[in-house]
């Protein structure tokens, strides 16, 4: 079964639909073999094969099989679509955009996409916290914990994500700066970085190349550097210390921030954990600081209503 050129499918897209096509000639455990791969198209791309056979339930020689039975001379042939999908940028906004037109634009349809939302959101969350979980996490707070400095970067999309991290961990930390880029600033926050400082990246595909950039330089001085990604082939992984893949899909406009946002949370809550009594001196400055400052808003109870509660009297409003 090959493509109109006569050549095996070389695209991800191509091989899903052909599997999909030939899902019911296959056989018991060829079929196990194929929904597994279909279902986890990462570890097709990165696992070994009998790593791979192991998760799925089946030998080694089923793998094979699978791959000759779709047309390939053999499991690493059969194994390319699935790296060329993780080499490629994620689809243009523009793509994205018509398809949520297409297909949510009707109120009747709106319930039917915000359910997928969920649905796609749950899995990520269950895919990323199989890939990291506490052994990367503790391995990065590790790696955070002992820094002198921590520079955190994520911009665009990611911004959220870079920036609720910074802000969770000031009100334990004053040595945690955010590289956000204004007024054009962003390289000068690198200066005097070393091996002694720590960064926490954030960027998915498409990757943004000012974060790229930093994330180099900055281990390429010698600061250890904690990446959140999509990928262990992505620009910022390969340079990382320590990378934490997520799953983001999304049948919105971008790819999810759940999962990374929920790393980064447990990053904060691992740190707070293990920071002792100085992080809970400063929490406590910190409390001190916005309540004398009337941070948050308090609600005040009318006077006619404080009188009823017998709270107050008539004669003390004089």
């Amino acid at each position: 079964m090959t493509n109109e050129s006569g050549d095996i499918p070389r695209d991800y897209a191509e091989i899903s639909s052909k599997i999909e096509r030939s899902f019911a000639d296959l056989s018991p455990q060829l079929r196990q073999a194929a929904r597994y791969v279909l279902d986890r198209p990462d570890e097709v791309a990165l696992q070994s094969m009998r790593r791979l056979a192991t998760g799925a339930g089946v030998k080694p020689a089923t793998m094979v099989r699978l791959a000759k039975a779709l047309d390939y001379p053999g499991f690493e042939a059969f194994r390319e679509p699935f790296r060329n999908r993780l080499r490629r940028p994620a689809g243009n906004y523009s793509k994205r955009a018509r398809a949520l037109q297409a297909r949510g634009g009707a109120h009747e349809r709106h319930a039917a996409l915000l359910a997928e939302m969920v649905a796609v959101d749950q899995d990520n969350l269950r895919q990323t916290f199989d890939t990291v979980g506490a052994g990367p996490l503790s391995a990065s707070t590790d790696i955070l914990a002992d820094a002198r400095r921590l520079h955190v970067i994520g911009l665009r999309s990611c911004y959220p994500v870079a920036f609720y991290f910074q802000y969770a961990c000031r009100i334990f930390r004053t040595d945690v700066d955010l590289l956000d880029g204004r007024g054009g600033t962003l390289m000068d926050g690198l200066r005097g970085i070393g091996e002694t400082d720590a960064m926490v990246a954030v960027s998915f595909a498409p990757y943004t190349r000012d974060t790229v950039q930093v994330v180099k330089y900055a281990a390429g001085r010698g600061a250890r550097v904690v990446a959140i990604t999509d990928s262990p082939v992505s620009p910022l992984a390969a340079v990382a210390n320590q990378a934490l893949i997520v799953a983001n899909s999304s049948p919105s406009l971008f790819q999810s921030l759940v999962p990374a946002m929920a790393v980064a949370q447990a990053l904060v809550a691992l740190l707070m954990a293990r920071a002792g009594k100085t992080a809970l001196a400063a929490v406590g400055e910190s409390e001190t600081l916005l309540h004398d400052f009337h941070a948050y808003w308090e609600e005040t109870v009318p006077w006619t209503a404080r009188i009823k509660a017998g709270t107050a009297r008539p004669e003390d409003a004089s």
